[in-house]
């Protein structure tokens, strides 16, 4: 059986780039796989200045994806569009063009707002891997909009709280980063942080960004609904461009899902859900 042991690595079955850099310096197996694991920063939809999508999509316009990708990532993820279709995802259209740094545009829409002095808001986080420095990017991006995000980054036991709407900085702040492990397919990104009714109070779901949109909820049921990949593809492409518009929540990037073995280790099998078959693994 490979194992990982102090000092020796045969097989780490996950690592993540924040921490890892040594394994991905050189003299280890690193294997790569796309996932739909990523981060979500919501925006409350319900609470100004963020009741107006121009708003959102103006700090959505702030980030440099591709810089982002590179410098919390050496390069191991995807962009996001920020909708919850990865490009992992066979159903995810890609006709959407891919939203960009545009700091012009993104002052263009909150002057059209009433807000071309910005404003001030509280992100609140998990110090979690790359998370706190993602929060920060995501300050310092806004900035030049004179929009001040003053960051709170807690442990997870106190950012979740209870996990419900009122016990839960998750679910209750202005702006809100939370991470998301992989699934393989978008049905969960697309209803429990999205849905109209896990926007409401007492529901116990996971809306932070509390948007409600009764032609989003049409589309994803719809999607879910769908059992063809042609259908999916059409449905998906409606829902990104819905969610580029509203964006309630950003999608700036899916990180791949790393696993590394010592150099004389072949024939590991991971998955990005976790799974670790070792029947073909062989050490030389």
């Amino acid at each position: 059986m490979l194992a990982l042991t102090a000092g020796n690595i045969d097989v780490l079955g996950q690592f993540a780039v924040s921490g890892g850099e040594q394994l991905l310096a050189g003299g280890y197996n690193v294997i790569k796989l796309k996932s739909s694991a990523h981060r979500e920063l919501s925006m409350r939809c319900d609470q100004g200045p963020f009741t107006d999508p121009r708003v959102r999509r103006a700090i959505a316009l702030t980030l440099d994806r591709k810089a982002i990708v590179q410098a919390l990532f050496k390069g191991y993820a995807d962009l996001g569009n920020d909708s919850p279709f990865a490009p992992v995802f066979p159903s995810t259209n890609t006709s959407a063009a891919q939203r960009a740094a545009n700091v012009s545009e993104a002052k263009s829409l909150l002057a059209a707002a009433g807000h071309s002095a910005g404003f001030s808001t509280e992100l609140i986080t998990e110090n979690f891997l790359e998370i706190p420095q993602f929060a920060q990017v995501v300050a310092q991006a806004a900035a030049p909009l004179g929009v001040k995000i003053n960051l709170k980054v807690e442990s997870s036991s106190a950012y979740y709280g209870k996990a419900t709407f009122g016990n839960s900085d998750w679910l209750d702040a202005p702006m809100s980063l939370v991470d998301y492990g992989h699934r393989s397919v978008p049905n969960v990104f697309l209803t429990a942080p999205l849905e109209t009714v896990s926007a409401k109070t007492g529901t116990g779901a996971w809306n932070a960004a509390h948007f409600a949109n009764a032609q989003y909820d049409k589309l994803a049921a719809q999607y879910i609904a769908a059992i063809d990949l042609s259908t999916q593809r059409s449905l998906a492409g409606q829902i990104e461009t819905l969610l580029l518009d509203q964006t309630p929540v950003i999608f700036a990037y899916f990180y791949n899902y790393l696993t590394a073995t010592a150099s004389n280790v072949s024939g590991v099998y991971p998955t990005a859900i976790g799974h670790l078959f070792l029947f073909n693994a062989t050490k030389g």
